[in-house]
């Protein structure tokens, strides 16, 4: 009788290894590479799509889109990339790493400062305290991080309108790697003000950061698009399509609402 158990262990253990085994080898990783402002409203997005395809892992890469590129450039494996700007997704064409891109959502600046607001800044000066010396900035790096290349923009736009702010601003700018890295820096309250994305600094407010947030003046800001495309390299093209439709779904586009971006038509 134990011969026999001991038997149909086996037998059963043959039957159901090599199944166990193929859905292991089956199961697809859907990786996504994203701009450091996008957190909060891609994995709400790549939620929806889980539920819809429950066998597909999601592993997501939230970083500086110009890090990103120069990961991508350097043969991380990734289906999918989400920048802050169609600037690096040209350089990315021209390199035959992918063929398209979409816009999917737009966002403005904004600038915040610590709750205590020690410098005073408010809308009407905030031009003026931006080029006064004695004046803490922090803003992301413009050669490396797409929200510090719009903030650099904005700095030349009242540059035109008060000739030499833009030196004034830019040097005494402690431009940090990427947004990430601003954020801890202005919660604390180790610099007057912060220039972020809208969306980041209303994800800060609503996980309890004491900041108050500075809208700046439209004749000043700039507008950053945030752009979506699917990799040459992918090995999951057809999950990678179905990601990107969600974004432009109405649910996506309710999510990234929400998180303070302006969704594409």
């Amino acid at each position: 009788m134990e011969k026999l158990l001991n038997k149909f262990l086996f037998l059963t253990l043959i039957i159901l290894i090599p199944g166990t085994f193929t859905t292991a080898v089956n199961a697809a990783t859907l990786r996504i590479f994203a701009a450091d402002a996008l957190p909060k409203p891609i994995m709400e997005i790549g939620n929806i799509f889980k539920k819809e395809h429950p066998n597909v892992h999601v592993y997501y890469d939230f970083l500086g889109a110009g890090v990103l590129k120069g990961d991508i450039e350097e043969g991380a494996p990734a289906d999918m990339f989400l920048s802050a700007n169609g600037k690096f997704q040209r350089e990315l064409m021209k390199k035959n790493y992918l063929k398209s891109y979409k816009t999917f959502a737009y966002d403005y600046l904004a600038a915040a400062t610590p709750y205590n607001n020690p410098a005073n800044v408010t809308k009407s000066n905030l031009i003026a305290k931006l080029m006064d010396e004695s004046v803490s900035l922090a803003t992301s790096s413009p050669r490396s991080d797409p929200a510090g290349d719009y903030t650099w923009k904005m700095f030349r736009i009242i540059n035109k309108k008060i000739p030499g702010a833009f030196n004034k601003i830019t040097d005494h700018d402690n431009h940090l790697l990427d947004a990430a890295l601003v954020m801890p820096v202005l919660e604390s309250g180790n610099t007057d003000i912060g220039i972020l994305y809208t969306s980041q600094l209303l994800e800060l407010k609503r996980n309890g950061a004491k900041i108050n947030i500075i809208t700046i003046p439209q004749e000043y800001n700039t507008k950053a698009k945030f752009t979506v495309s699917i990799l040459n390299r992918s090995k999951h093209k057809m999950l990678a399509k179905e990601f990107e439709n969600l974004l432009f779904s109405s649910e996506g586009k309710k999510i990234l609402k929400y998180w303070g971006f302006t969704p594409a038509k």
